[in-house]
């Protein structure tokens, strides 16, 4: 029985594997690696891929692509007299790829890790994970698409920082790694989940419809198929060559217009500029300066424009690494975390952290302005997953029947001003005399999906719910996973050698003088302050407890010999962070 690993991408998909310690490619019936996320139902016989690609313009109203954009939506595909959600045509794509991966590894395929985009959201997880239950076949692991290519470029021992650009045909997920011997943790997340290759073809697209007196929006489905895959050739084309020639024939009239690598870098500019604000926002979340990124690492089939590189080479102040398989650096990263998981004896000891890429709020009430409620955050953004964060509440109002408990994702002050993920209401006791108070808990699990646990102080009552689809929280009866989860966010949230180090300070501070006192006691909140704002930088932290301790020591090897003049007072010449 083999594990496999699927990049499902928004414009190609590939399965990967990992057997005789070593990661292992996948091909498809074509003897290709990728295979296009396209689908082409008729009668009820489904093709996908390289032929439903082609059918895309001469069969557009039985054909449908790039529907993992709407993953996670209310949105419905049409074919075929039937409809569909993102999630069902998706299964169609994850299907054929474990028919390639059973025929090519002559076995039965028995689990499924797929990739996702970092900044997918808890309902988009929960819609991809819905993959394994439509098929019938275990789907429990997500893994962030960023962390996967960081997995991938990391060779131990060595320690780097870097920055993984991931830029495919749908979604752009940028994210700042930090390598540290075995560990590979994810610092910061970024993204923009409606940013990707194929905002160039569209951008190409429109223009050359402004050029041509013609109506994007006013042209028939097969018509505007043939015009994104024109635009699509003309943009690979302008990789290599000056200009190209973009021609269409549209009822029997040629339409043509000839684009230079001058007016596409013009036209595509806005794409480029969201782009920038993508990577400057998961940088400065990641608390690194630039001098300490070793290097941006791009990855996805869009990375390979020489438009994309171009700009962040001039954009960028530090070096920009291209791998050789830009479409397949995530893939490899996914087969190499089956390893992990598999404990192959080559990677057994390599430990992955993912974190958490938005804020979890509840909804308060705002005492200034009762219509807006304000956004209370219980799991901050950039927190290490699997996480649990508890915080204490109580009713509005005196006498209040129902508790209504709503989740938001965001970094928004006013609750409506962000992505509401889910809510509930639930019976209460009925309280007069004062406002009934409960516990309020989120739980993140490692696949970043979201749990929410209410604990009513006064009857004791506890309700588990899990954030899904639907707006609705399903309730749900088992706390063991929960429980599992938490103790393991407690032990994340430990560390031993601090705790050490301020155990030693504490001491140190009983046995100094009021001077003494106000030094040791502002060098610590400074040391406890720099640690809390380098949460999930593992060397700065591990450089910070070294650095406090041996301030701490050297305090206690001078208290023993302070009043001999024997000996000189030597200045330490390194300046640290604390000093």
């Amino acid at each position: 029985m083999a594990v496999i690993g699927i990049d499902l991408g928004t414009t190609n998909s590939l399965c990967v594997t990992y057997r005789n310690n070593k990661v292992e490619l996948i091909p498809n019936a074509f003897n290709e690696y990728l295979t296009p996320s396209a689908v082409w139902i008729k009668d009820d016989e489904v093709i996908v891929g390289k032929i439903a690609r082609q059918r895309l313009v001469s069969d557009p109203a039985h054909t449908a692509s790039l529907f993992k954009r709407a993953m996670g939506t209310n949105k419905l595909y049409e074919l075929d007299n039937k409809k569909f959600t993102p999630s069902q045509l998706s299964s169609f794509v994850v299907k054929q790829l474990i028919y390639d991966a059973e025929v090519y590894l002559n076995e039965k395929v028995e689990e499924v890790i797929v990739s996702v985009p970092a900044y997918f959201n808890a309902r988009q997880r929960k819609a991809t994970k819905e993959i394994g239950s439509i098929l019938g076949i275990k789907l429990d692991r997500l893994i962030n698409e960023p962390s996967a290519a960081a997995i991938a470029c990391h060779d131990m021992p060595d320690y780097e920082t870097f920055v993984v650009y991931d830029f495919g045909g749908g979604t752009l997920d940028v994210s700042v790694v930090d390598c540290f011997e075995n560990v590979v943790s994810i610092t910061s997340i970024c993204g923009n989940n409606h940013l990707g290759g194929s905002d160039f073809d569209r951008a190409i697209a429109y223009y050359f419809c402004a050029k041509n007196n013609l109506v994007f929006e006013k042209l028939n489905d097969s018509i505007k198929a043939s015009l994104m895959m024109a635009a699509e050739r003309c943009k690979i084309y302008l990789s290599d060559h000056d200009q190209a020639i973009m021609k269409l024939s549209i009822k029997d009239k040629m339409y043509e217009y000839t684009f230079t690598k001058e007016k596409l870098k013009e036209i595509c500019l806005p794409i480029l500029e969201n782009a920038k604000i993508v990577i400057a926002k998961a940088v400065k979340d990641s608390g690194f300066t630039a001098d300490e990124l070793d290097s941006l690492i791009l990855v996805g089939g869009s990375s390979k424009m020489p438009l994309v590189q171009e700009y962040l080479s001039d954009l960028l102040s530090i070096p920009i690494e291209q791998t050789r398989d830009f479409d397949q650096l995530v893939a490899m990263g996914v087969g190499k975390y089956i390893g992990i998981k598999q404990r192959s004896e080559s990677i057994k000891d390599m430990v992955v952290t993912d974190i958490c890429p938005f804020s979890l709020s509840t909804a308060v009430i705002n005492d200034v302005e009762p219509d807006k409620l304000l956004s209370k955050v219980i799991i901050e953004r950039n927190s290490v997953l699997p996480c649990s964060k508890t915080v204490m509440l109580q009713t509005a109002r005196l006498g209040q029947k129902k508790l209504d408990v709503e989740v938001f994702q965001g970094e928004s002050m006013y609750a409506k001003d962000n992505l509401q993920l889910g809510k509930t209401s639930i019976d209460i006791p009925i309280n007069h005399q004062v406002h009934e108070q409960f516990a309020l808990t989120y739980t993140y699990d490692i696949n970043s999906m979201l749990y929410v646990e209410i604990h009513i102080l006064s009857t004791n009552e506890i309700y588990i719910f899990q954030v899904g689809q639907s707006s609705d929280f399903e309730k749900i009866t088992s706390a063991k996973q929960l429980d599992s989860i938490k103790n393991v966010s407690l032990q994340l949230n430990k560390n031993s050698e601090y705790e050490m180090v301020l155990e030693k300070a504490k001491r140190i501070y009983m046995e100094m003088d009021a001077q003494g006192q106000d030094w040791l006691r502002d060098m610590v909140l400074r040391f406890i302050k720099l640690y809390e704002r380098n949460t999930n930088n593992i060397k700065k932290k591990a450089l910070l407890i070294e650095e406090m301790d041996h301030l701490l020591d050297r305090y206690d090897l001078n208290r023993i010999y302070e009043n001999m003049d024997i000996f000189k007072n030597e200045e330490d010449e390194n300046e640290g962070m604390l000093s």
